[in-house]
C-alpha cells in the first residue's frame, strides 16, 4: 500500500467521521430545541366533525324488528376532540351510532395513525347508543349498508384529522354538574323477589307488584371544556349515563345527545363542537315506570337535551381554567369468558321488556349463535383504556355496563374526577352485575358472557386508573 495514500485515506476517514459527528450533534440539538419548543407550547386542542348520516332505505337497529329508514329527523355525526400537551396527544371521539364495533375502531385507528401520527391506542371512539342510528354490525343486506359500514372508519378518521390540523393553544376546565330528573333505572324488584325490566306504568297489570328500583342512576354531567386565551369557548366534551332511546320509528336521529349539541350551540355559537361520551347506563333509560307520562318523541328528546345543556353551561360558568395539564394513556387487555348454556325457562321474563313469543324466537337464534361462538373460542379479548387529562381520568369498556358497577369504579378511583365511558372501542353487549345476572330481567337474558365479567371489567378499569394516577393524586 502507498504510505501517502494510507495517510490521506486515514485523514479523509477521520474528516468524514468528524463531519458525521458534528451533523449528528446538530441534529440532536435541533431535535432537542424542537422538543423543548413543543413542550413549552403548553396545552393545545382541536376539534373536527364528519357527517355520518346513513343512506335511506337502510336498517335502523336497536329493536327486535327489522326497520328501514325513510327520513332523517336530524343528522348523525362523528365529533372529535384532540388534546396535546406537547409530549402526549389523545383523541376523544363521540359517534352517533348504536355501537362501536371493534373492527370499525381498529380500521379508524389505523387510518388516524397513518394520517396524523397519533398513536392508535391513544384514540377513544365511543358510541352514543342512539337507537335511531345506522346499521353498524353483522352482515349488510345490500350495497348501501355495506358502503355505510365501509364509510364509518374513514369518516371517524377524517374528524380526527381535522381536529389534529386545528390544534391551537387552549385552557382546559374540568367539572361535574348534576341532572337527576331525566334518567331512571328501568329494572324493578318485584314482590316475588325477581327483577323485571320495565314492568309497566301505573294502571298496567303488574304495576302494583313493584317494590322499588333494583339499582341506582348516575346524575353526574361530566364536563371537559376548552377555551382560548381570550376566554372564548372552543369546544366541549360531555359525559352522561342514559340510553339514547327517546326517538323511534323510521327516521334517523342522534336522539337526546343530538339535542344536547343543538342547545349548547345556541348558547355558545352555531360552530361550537360538542363530543358526547356515554356513561354506564346498561340499566338506565329516560322512562319513569312510576309515572303516567310518555317519555318518547322529539319533544322529550329536546327537553332532555335542553336540561343537559343548561347544566353543562352552569358547570362551565364555575370552572377553574388550567393553561397546562399533563396527559397520559394506559390500556389493559382483558379476557372475557363466554357464558355457559343457560336455563331457558329460568331466564325468560314473565312480563316486561324481553318477554313474548316473538322475542323467545329471537333469543333462541341468539343462543345457537352463542353456542357456536363458544365452541370456536371460549374467551373474547377486549381493551380497557384509561386516559388522564390532568385531574380528570376517563376509563372505558365496550359493554352496556350497569350503573352500579360504574359508580363503584368512580368511588374506588384514585382521581377526584372520573368518567366511566361505555360502548367505547368495542361492542360487547350487556354486561349486568353478578346480582342482576341471577335476579332476572331483559338485560341478563341477552348477555354474551359469564356472570363475573362485570367484576372483571371493574378490576381492569381500576388497574388502569391506578397506573395513570400521579403519586400526588389528591384523596377524595
Amino acid at each position: 500500500m502507498n504510505p501517502t495514500t494510507g495517510v490521506l485515506g486515514n485523514l479523509f476517514g477521520r474528516t468524514v467521521r468528524l463531519a458525521c459527528l458534528l451533523l449528528l450533534l446538530g441534529t440532536i440539538g435541533s431535535a432537542g430545541r424542537a422538543g423543548a419548543a413543543e413542550k413549552s407550547a403548553g396545552l393545545r386542542v382541536g376539534f373536527g366533525a364528519a357527517d355520518i348520516t346513513p343512506p335511506l332505505q337502510t336498517r335502523i337497529p336497536g329493536g327486535f324488528n327489522r326497520v328501514l329508514s325513510e327520513a332523517v329527523h336530524d343528522k348523525l355525526w362523528a365529533v372529535a376532540c384532540v388534546v396535546s400537551d406537547g409530549t402526549t396527544s389523545v383523541a376523544l371521539v363521540g359517534t352517533d351510532t348504536l355501537f362501536a364495533p371493534r373492527t370499525i375502531v381498529e380500521q379508524a385507528r389505523r387510518l388516524i395513525q397513518k394520517e396524523t401520527g397519533l398513536v392508535g391506542e391513544n384514540v377513544l371512539i365511543g358510541a352514543s347508543h342512539t337507537h335511531s342510528g345506522g346499521y353498524v354490525g353483522g352482515e349488510p343486506e345490500n350495497d348501501l349498508e355495506a358502503g355505510y359500514i365501509d364509510k364509518l372508519p374513514r369518516a371517524i378518521a377524517s374528524a380526527v384529522n381535522d381536529a389534529w390540523k386545528a390544534l391551537r393553544p387552549a385552557e382546559v376546565g374540568i367539572g361535574t354538574g348534576q341532572e337527576g330528573s331525566i334518567s331512571f333505572n328501568r329494572r324493578f324488584l318485584m314482590r316475588d323477589g325477581r327483577v323485571i325490566t320495565h314492568p309497566g306504568k301505573p294502571g298496567t297489570a303488574h304495576h302494583q307488584e313493584i317494590v322499588c328500583p333494583a339499582g341506582p342512576i348516575d346524575p353526574d354531567v361530566g364536563v371537559l371544556a376548552f377555551r382560548s386565551a381570550q376566554g372564548k369557548l372552543i369546544g366541549v366534551v360531555v359525559n352522561f349515563a342514559c340510553h339514547n332511546t327517546v326517538m323511534s320509528g323510521k327516521q334517523f336521529s342522534a336522539d337526546y345527545a343530538g339535542q344536547l349539541r343543538k342547545h349548547l350551540r345556541r348558547i355558545y355559537g352555531e360552530s361550537t363542537p360538542v363530543v358526547f361520551l356515554l356513561g354506564a347506563c346498561g340499566d338506565i333509560t329516560q322512562v319513569d315506570n312510576r309515572s303516567t307520562a310518555r317519555e318518547f318523541g322529539p319533544a322529550h328528546a329536546d327537553m332532555m337535551g335542553s336540561k343537559l345543556a343548561a347544566e353543562t353551561s352552569r358547570t362551565i360558568e364555575r370552572l377553574q381554567w388550567l393553561k397546562e395539564t399533563p396527559l397520559a394513556v394506559r390500556t389493559e387487555t382483558v379476557l372475557l369468558p363466554r357464558r355457559e348454556p343457560i336455563d331457558v325457562d329460568r331466564e325468560r321474563p314473565a312480563f316486561g321488556l324481553g318477554s313474548g313469543v316473538s322475542v323467545d324466537e329471537f333469543y333462541s337464534k341468539r343462543r345457537k349463535e352463542l353456542e357456536e361462538l363458544r365452541r370456536k373460542s371460549p374467551h373474547v379479548e377486549t381493551e380497557v383504556q384509561g386516559i388522564r387529562i390532568g385531574p380528570l381520568a376517563l376509563v372505558t369498556n365496550g359493554s352496556e355496563y350497569f350503573c352500579a358497577d360504574g359508580l363503584r369504579i368512580k368511588k374506588c378511583s384514585p382521581f377526584a374526577t372520573t368518567w366511566v365511558v361505555t360502548l367505547a372501542n368495542d361492542s360487547l353487549g350487556y354486561v349486568p352485575s353478578a346480582q342482576a345476572c341471577v335476579s332476572g330481567g331483559y338485560e341478563p337474558r341477552g348477555r354474551r358472557f359469564s356472570i363475573d365479567v362485570g367484576q372483571r371489567l371493574l378490576e381492569a378499569g381500576l388497574k388502569v386508573l391506578h397506573k395513570l394516577a400521579p403519586s400526588e393524586a389528591a384523596p377524595k
